[in-house]
């Protein structure tokens, strides 16, 4: 299988945030040779115009809906060779399983191919990562050799083979050095700090570290959060970064956050599974329950936080101390009659009761450890299978994966093994209760496949992520991603993963819909990381992503109740750096699930066939654009209005006072050094800068990409600089790249508001028609919000239709107040509405702006003479103006392609809750079927 990759909006816009930032602000030097990119030897001679960074800082962060910026938030360290630095950081917000490595090599390759740099660092923390990263490096070489033509590119790792040497070498090829920040932050320990052994030819002889720093390299920091220690920042300024760009699900230190695609948004727009929880909480095996979670010191005086049943049938924490009684503390339960804290002990932490009971921190007893993992396994397995049959039915060629965390390698190989058996006899079980026949029934060891850290000569170990534990892990990291592809395949059994716990980041695989995690204690829950795994939308056997909401959808069988993994999950996202507006993913309660079905009467009506056979239809679309009509629109255009406010460039000023040391040489510091603006650059009998070039190269790239030809662009730029009254022409010269910028936009908005008026549809030959089988499932599985302090009405769930009503379904899925009160009113409207349907996001409208799919199509009886077919998209507002600029153009394009409706016609609108169906008498086609 080969993972396929394309241009991606959500990707492309943090790609633009970073790029938009240095326009104009980073200058490269002026004693480049021909031909040769300025970044070659180094970003030694590139400057940041500061001021300039602010403007672009504070225009992007508006532009992408994050707090804005007018201030720039520097990082000054002295670094592990104490030198002092100083330099820019910028953090990018992206939600795990979103493609963060995808687009931090994306943009670097885009900052290269616009701005000359050639040298890129990217900083990891774990060896986890690392490989992960190189992984990516392999699956996207084909894809960014085509987005990237001019732009050569090489990895290395560091530490291995030529890597570094190749990195400092004079090069016109853009290096990438991947390295864990842990070859850097001992400098006594580290190699890269020892001088070397041979000067190079072309200069003096430089440590590792030194020959990195002398680049002044990008750096790109994966999962900062892990790096924000006194040592790591120290560690990274080491590199002596000409800029450093973060990437991470969660910041703790969101150095000029500039780019934000949060966990709630990811969810909401498709662009990774949605995550259901089903707990399974332990039962009593006829002891007191007791978990102890922690002990610590406080006044002095040893205590320890734990859990234990209370009077009224659930659990909660109390603190223990000496002569503490449990049979008072939990409102007088008889079965912890007796059991009095006598010590609590260190090393190994514990608690002793009088009766002579014991238990560790991260323990508990009076549960059945066994039968808790026996729910697990069977829920993963059942809810596998169960998936994998919806998933076919659909006709989706999706491989459905699962994945258990292991704690101790013991438990699945060794003396012990219980694992193996148990999944074995379990598979068998469920396997003939899903209506399987034994004959077709697979080898269950066969399904299994485990991935363990281990020595060179293969024997398996328990490791806890520890730098000391990074060889062991590491061969895992390799098997896990080497056969990411191979287990992908269908014709390959294997689908039931068993991974130690240790292995908890920097792998994942897209095809993982449940995850399990059989612990022994509570000592790391980690639940951020068994969501991680499995985020990822699914491929299909052509390395596709398959997004669809039906199937996409993560389920984590955990050993707690849904509502201690939903608070502590949220308080893992909060110490992680979490924001309070978007801690962590909406989680829903497996619990609350509910099936909704379609009603097999109106599915076989007339109504719904005749609905049905109007609407299902496939079309291209095909755009004219008046190439006069567009230079005229764009040269009056509101968008160009910006360009008024480009400013000259200038000269910097930079002074400070020489100081010396005593041998006499200069030692100021360059903190030392101020700078002002001086005298504005005048520039004349320059020639024109190549604009046309420019403006074409915004047009590829951004959200909506767009091609025009060279004679229309260059008619364009003629018509805004001939334009009277406005003389936007004369600020070319000041800075070309911006000028472009601005006109790229306004070409852009003013193109696609053009295409409205000049697109029409075709629809496609019958045989590319949807399947209604396949848009409208018999049944398909929902978990709805459920109503929270401070959220007593979810703005989305599942309300249940009447059960004589004219919904295709037994329930109407809303995703707002709207939907579910337009609902309401379409079936409150016997005597006209006869069949109604929420159109499942599987239909879609291809327009130049992204698919689109329409809310709801209805069958309406006029008057008792005529049938009208309508599709309606329900707002909060009849306003276009009011919507975001592409959500109002999907819905102008929508217009054309339901005009173009094939087999009679189709009446599409947008309306309210407010405005009802908005059905026009006049609207009642001839061709409408007599009633």
């Amino acid at each position: 299988m080969k993972f396929r990759f394309e241009d991606q909006p959500h990707q492309s816009s943090a790609v633009a945030a970073v790029v938009d930032l240095f326009e104009g602000a980073l200058i490269p030097p002026r004693d480049t040779l021909a031909g040769q990119a300025p970044g070659a030897d180094g970003h030694k001679g590139f400057a940041l115009d500061l001021d300039l960074l602010v403007e672009n800082l504070e225009a992007v962060t508006k532009r992408e809906g994050v707090p804005e910026q007018t201030k720039l938030e520097l990082l000054a360290e002295t670094d592990l060779q104490e030198h002092g630095r100083e330099f820019p950081n910028f953090s990018v917000e992206m939600e795990t399983g979103t493609g963060k490595t995808y687009v931090y090599i994306s943009t670097a390759l885009r900052l290269a191919e616009l701005y000359g740099l050639r040298k890129f660092v990217i900083l990891v923390h774990s060896i986890a990562i690392r490989a992960g990263v190189v992984k990516t490096f392999e699956q996207t070489e084909e894809h960014f050799r085509l987005k990237y033509p001019s732009v050569p590119y090489k990895w290395g790792v560091l530490g291995e083979t030529s890597a570094l040497s190749d990195f400092s070498e004079p090069s016109g090829t853009v290096q990438f050095l991947v390295a864990s920040v842990q070859a850097l932050d001992k400098p006594d320990k580290n190699t890269l700090y020892s001088s070397a052994e041979q000067p190079q030819l072309w200069g003096e002889a430089l440590s590792g570290v030194q020959q990195i720093a002398k680049a002044r390299p990008v750096v790109l920091i994966d999962e900062p959060q892990n790096m924000a220690t006194k040592l790591r920042r120290q560690a990274i300024a080491t590199l002596n970064p000409l800029v450093a760009l973060r990437y991470s699900a969660t910041h703790k230190e969101p150095f000029n956050l500039i780019h934000r695609l949060g966990s709630k948004q990811a969810a909401e727009a498709g662009l990774v599974k949605r995550v259901s929880v089903k707990g399974i909480v332990a039962g009593e095996d006829g002891k007191p329950y007791v978990r102890i979670d922690k002990l610590r010191s406080i006044s002095k005086r040893l205590m320890a936080e734990a859990v234990i049943d209370k009077s009224g049938g659930e659990r909660g924490p109390i603190v223990l101390q000496n002569g503490t009684d449990l049979f008072e503390e939990s409102g007088e339960l008889p079965q912890y009659r007796g059991l009095v804290v006598e010590s609590l002990e260190r090393k190994p932490d514990r608690v002793v009761f009088e009766n002579g009971l014991i238990v560790q921190v991260g323990q508990e007893t009076g549960v059945d450890q066994l039968a808790v993992w026996r729910d697990q396994i069977r829920h993963t397995i059942r809810t596998h299978l169960a998936r994998q049959s919806q998933i076919d039915s659909i006709g989706h060629d999706v491989k459905v994966l699962s994945l258990f965390f292991v704690e101790r390698v013991a438990d699945y190989v060794g003396e012990d093994e219980v694992l193996p058996s148990l999944f074995d006899e379990l598979f068998r079980e469920e396997w003939l209760r899903a209506g399987n026949t034994e004959d077709r029934m697979p080898d269950p060891a066969a399904l299994r496949v485990a991935y363990f850290p281990s020595t060179k000569t293969g024997i398996l170990k328990d490791t806890s992520g520890r730098a000391s534990d990074a060889e062991l892990e590491g061969r895992a990291y390799q098997e896990i991603i080497a056969n990411k592809e191979l287990i992908l395949d269908r014709a390959n059994p294997r689908a039931f993963i068993f991974s130690h716990s240790a292995l908890k980041e920097g792998w994942d695989n897209p095809n993982v819909f449940q995850v399990g995690f059989l612990r022994h204690t509570r000592s790391e829950l980690e639940r951020r990381q068994q969501i991680g795994r499995g985020l990822r939308i699914p491929v299909d056997q052509g390395g596709r992503r398959v997004m669809d909401p039906a199937i996409n959808r993560l389920t984590l069988i955990v050993d707690e109740g849904f509502s201690e993994f939903r608070d502590g999950l949220n308080a893992e996202y909060a110490a992680a750096g979490g924001g309070t507006d978007d801690a962590g993913p909406e989680v829903d309660n497996a619990d609350h699930e509910v099936t909704v079905r379609r009603r097999t009467a109106l599915f076989e009506s007339p109504e719904f066939a005749e609905l049905w056979s109007r609407i299902r239809y496939r079309a291209r679309y095909r755009v004219t654009v008046e190439p006069q009509t567009l230079r005229e629109v764009v040269a009056a255009s509101e968008h160009l209005e910006e360009l008024k406010f480009i400013q000259l460039r200038a000269n910097v000023v930079q002074s400070a006072d020489l100081v010396y040391d005593d041998e006499g040489n200069v030692i100021t510091d360059d903190k030392a050094v101020a700078e002002s603006r001086g005298e504005r650059i005048h520039i004349e009998g320059q020639r024109l800068p190549d604009v046309v070039a420019l403006i074409e190269d915004q047009l590829q790239y951004g959200k909506f990409p767009l091609q025009l030809t060279r004679p229309t662009l260059a008619g364009i730029v003629r018509e805004i600089v001939e334009y009277p009254d406005r003389d936007y022409g004369r600020y070319v010269l000041d800075d070309p790249e911006r000028w472009a910028r601005i006109v790229a936009n306004a070409i852009r908005i003013e193109t696609i508001d053009q295409m409205v008026s000049g697109i029409t549809y075709e629809p496609l030959d019958e045989s590319t028609a949807w399947d209604a089988n396949v848009v409208f499932l018999e049944a398909e599985t929902k978990y709805p919000q459920q109503a929270q302090p401070g959220n007593l009405d979810p703005k989305s769930g599942v309300v249940a239709a009447p059960a004589d009503g004219t919904n295709l379904y037994d329930y109407v899925d809303y995703d707002s107040h709207v939907e579910r009160s337009f609902a309401a009113q379409l079936e409150a409207n016997r005597e006209h509405v006869k069949l109604f349907t929420k159109l499942p996001r599987r239909f879609k409208v291809r327009t130049p702006v992204g698919e689109y799919s329409p809310d709801w199509a209805v069958v309406y009886d006029e008057d008792g003479t005529r049938r009208l077919y309508l599709v309606r998209e329900t707002k909060d507002t009849r306003n276009l103006d009011d919507l975001d600029w592409d959500e109002a153009m999907r819905i102008r394009f929508a217009r054309h392609h339901f005009d173009a409706a094939p087999i009679g016609p189709v009446d599409y609108e947008y309306t309210t809750d407010t405005h009802g169906l908005v059905v026009e008498r006049s609207n009642a086609s001839p061709e409408g079927a007599d009633i």
